[in-house]
């Protein structure tokens, strides 16, 4: 009876260990890889990574919409990129950190620099370790 007690202690503490375990950081290569992402012909012109960073249990990349040079991205015309860049983003930044066998939530914001300095932040997309969550207009 006592051997009962005793094991049931130990697979009690060590279950108890497991799900109190910290998450598996994202290794450098994969954030490397993750910035890189804005350096693809198709998209260098219109996208540009600031941000990428490990917090615990998810990613934050964050990604800068690109004015064309000359000109200034109006709010207007922004809010389009930012919704299909942001979930492209999602999408291919969960590839890469599954190829490094993590599985941890992923949030990417897009922001538009302004014209007078500064930024505007315009939304994001998600992906919370299971499901892909679309674009989100950012309301403060």
């Amino acid at each position: 009876m006592k051997k009962r007690y005793l094991v049931a202690t130990i697979l009690a503490t060590a279950l108890l260990a497991i799900s109190c375990a910290q998450p598996k950081p994202i290794p450098p290569a994969a954030i490397s890889e993750i910035y890189a992402m804005s350096e693809a012909e198709a998209i260098k012109q219109y996208v540009e990574v600031k941000d990428v960073s490990d917090r615990g249990d998810y990613c934050y990349v964050m990604i800068y919409i690109k004015s064309l040079p000359g000109e200034f991205t109006s709010l207007e015309d922004a809010l389009p990129q930012a919704k299909i860049f942001t979930r492209t983003f999602t999408e291919a930044a969960v590839k890469i950190l599954s190829r490094y066998d993590i599985n941890k939530g992923l949030s990417v914001w897009a922001q538009l620099p302004l014209k007078e300095g500064g930024v505007t932040v315009l939304g994001h997309a998600e992906y919370d370790g299971k499901k892909y969550r679309d674009f989100e207009l950012y309301k403060p």
